[in-house]
């Protein structure tokens, strides 16, 4: 061993994470997620069933300085008229957590819709038990005149 191995060895465990098993609430959401489901949730109820239309696949990716990226397709998406942006959503821009009011906010600077560059996407978020992730749109009035979220669950890649 040389004359600085304890130093090293010191040091190595001083760059440990001290969070044991729970990580602060922004580590949790770094990483590619995939999307594994897409649900209503009604808002008065909190009844959840699947959405229409479901989610054909996706992914969103957090990363530690701020950025994200997110793209959904939507079953049918693969019959839409070329170009045409229907049952598609892809964003990319800056993401920041509000764990105080529980929402997740995803700042678009572009999106595949132009009419959305700019605006700002609130997503309230949980994890479950297996480390899904959960983000549900606020609620908004559907076709049956119901308030209603749309939930999407993403599942971390490996």
């Amino acid at each position: 061993m040389n004359r600085f191995g304890a130093l090293t060895v010191i040091l190595a465990l001083a760059a440990i994470p001290a969070w044991g098993a729970e990580a602060p609430p922004k580590e949790k959401f770094i990483g590619a997620w995939r999307l594994i489901d897409v649900r209503e949730r009604d808002a008065e109820t909190g009844a959840e069933k699947p959405a229409t239309p479901g989610g054909a696949g996706g992914q969103l990716i957090y990363t530690a300085n701020g950025r994200l990226s997110l793209q959904i397709a939507r079953v049918g998406w693969d019959k839409a008229p070329a170009g045409d942006p229907a049952n598609f959503a892809s964003y990319f821009g800056r993401w920041e957590l509000v764990t105080a009011e529980g929402y997740v906010l995803h700042q678009q600077d572009g999106n595949l819709n132009p009419k959305q560059v700019g605006q700002a996407a609130k997503r309230y978020y949980s994890f479950d038990a297996q480390g899904h992730l959960s983000l549900a749109t606020p609620p908004a009035k559907n076709a049956e005149g119901r308030n209603v979220a749309t939930v999407f669950v993403w599942e971390r890649y490996p």
